[in-house]
């Protein structure tokens, strides 16, 4: 059996994009190759690594075998080339951030990494459950969440403090009394993230519960377009406070104070099979010690 880094770079590849095209595009070869290449991997294991329906490839059991130790053999041979190329420092690094993170705290987190290391992590912002299957797909090497992560092969590390609090426009009628009965929060009109966000599910199963059957007027999958709903008293939200402390929002909001505090743990992930390459382990240190690095 003589198994290449490139046969192995081509499976990972196709695992993250599940497709043949976007694979050759995202490696400079031809589709022909990529086929050609993913078939000699999977005749030297003697197994199918993908399903096959149409255009797209599924990856399926045996080829989730092979992702975490592929992953991992690639990261190592990046880490040589590194150590014996002109530019000896390994910058190649996936991060995944949910929105209100990626928004509020991932811009001065940027800026202090590349303050002192002179390089920036490749950065994508979505939902908790899309960034989820992400590193549960080894499509990013590790995420920051609003959250531990659900999924039985990820690793949540407890990160940051988070205090969730009920927002309305300034001159909302509930503005000026010092807390708010659940009574008078049960009558308005909410509005909130979509399902699948961590600030929804931490409504659903947290404020939610001393609410009497709340009214969601609005979804929306991101937090500007709620505020500004939430400016022209359309309804109030729930969000981190942490909402509150930029610069261009003061004035325009208020914070109605509840009966309870609703805490919640930011949290840093990463699949438990994951290589902790020096690179990653950089990221987490700083992570950890963000923001008195």
């Amino acid at each position: 059996m003589n198994i290449t880094f490139k046969q192995l770079s081509v499976f990972v590849t196709i695992a993250h994009h599940g497709s043949m095209t976007l694979a050759a595009e995202a490696l400079f070869m031809t589709k022909g190759a990529i086929s050609q290449t993913l078939a000699e991997l999977e005749n030297q294991l003697g197994v199918r690594l993908f399903d096959r329906q149409h255009a797209r490839l599924f990856i399926n059991h045996e080829g989730r075998k092979l992702l975490p130790v592929a992953d991992e053999l690639l990261a190592r041979m990046q880490g040589v080339e590194t150590l014996f190329g002109e530019n000896s420092q390994d910058t190649h690094l996936r991060l995944g951030c949910t929105k209100t993170i990626g928004s509020y705290l991932l811009p001065d987190m940027l800026k202090s990494f590349a303050k002192g290391n002179g390089w920036m992590p490749q950065s994508v912002i979505a939902n908790t459950q899309e960034i989820s299957k992400m590193v549960d797909h080894f499509e990013i090497d590790v995420a920051l969440l609003e959250g531990p992560a659900t999924e039985p092969n990820l690793i949540s590390e407890p990160w940051l403090n988070d205090e969730m609090v009920v927002i309305a426009g300034r001159d909302h009628a509930l503005a000026k009394e010092k807390i708010v009965p659940y009574s008078k929060l049960s009558q308005e009109r909410w509005l909130l993230r979509e399902q699948g966000s961590s600030s929804r599910a931490f409504f659903d199963n947290q404020l939610a519960l001393h609410l009497d059957n709340p009214q969601v007027v609005l979804s929306l999958n991101a937090f500007d377009a709620i505020l500004s709903c939430v400016a022209h008293n359309l309804g109030i939200t729930f969000i981190s406070k942490r909402v509150l402390q930029q610069p261009f929002y003061a004035g325009h909001f208020v914070q109605l104070h509840t009966e309870q505090r609703f805490m919640r743990k930011l949290t840093l992930c990463y699949h438990k099979n994951k290589f902790i390459s020096p690179t990653l382990q950089s990221w987490l240190s700083f992570s950890q010690s963000w923001p008195h690095v």
